[in-house]
């Protein structure tokens, strides 16, 4: 049975981002089609589609630059091929290795993380500042406006 393929327009209309994005993605080098028309049409399967979507994920949720997904994605795929290693070797010495290898992996993706979470954090800490300045202010003009409305309206 033949693979379900899509255009650039139908992934781009599935997951809400321009032609040109994809297009973009591409000459960087974080997707790749699937295969080509004979007329030099992009295709796209699954796997891209379901790639292209953790890549929007990423940028929405993590706040990562291409650069930094990039590096995420290219240590997913070292993991992904550490754990086909690690499935495949019966020597508990290079199970050991490969463990190993896939902690620093690990440490590294926890690292970029936490870096994110902590610049994060910085700037929410800088809004809170700026916004109780806003609500003290309202909160001392809330008190000038009741006086000034008492006395003019004296009972």
């Amino acid at each position: 049975m033949k693979e379900h393929l899509l255009t650039v327009e139908n992934v781009a209309s599935k997951l809400g981002i321009t032609s040109r994005t994809l297009h973009y993605y591409e000459q960087i080098n974080l997707i790749q089609p699937a295969t080509r028309t004979e007329g030099g049409h992009r295709l796209y399967d699954a796997a891209v589609v379901n790639k292209l979507e953790h890549i929007l994920h990423l940028k929405e949720y993590l706040g990562a630059s291409l650069q930094e997904i990039r590096f995420i994605l290219e240590a997913e795929d070292s993991l992904g091929q550490l754990r086909d290693l690690f499935e495949q070797e019966t020597s508990e010495l290079e199970k050991t290795k490969i463990v190993r290898e896939s902690m620093i992996l690990l440490e590294s993706q926890v690292k970029l993380i936490d870096e994110k979470i902590e610049a994060l954090t910085k700037m929410r800490d800088g809004f809170m500042k700026r916004l109780d300045k806003c609500k003290s202010y309202e909160q001392e003009n809330a008190t000038f406006s009741k006086n000034d409305n008492d006395l003019e309206n004296p009972k």
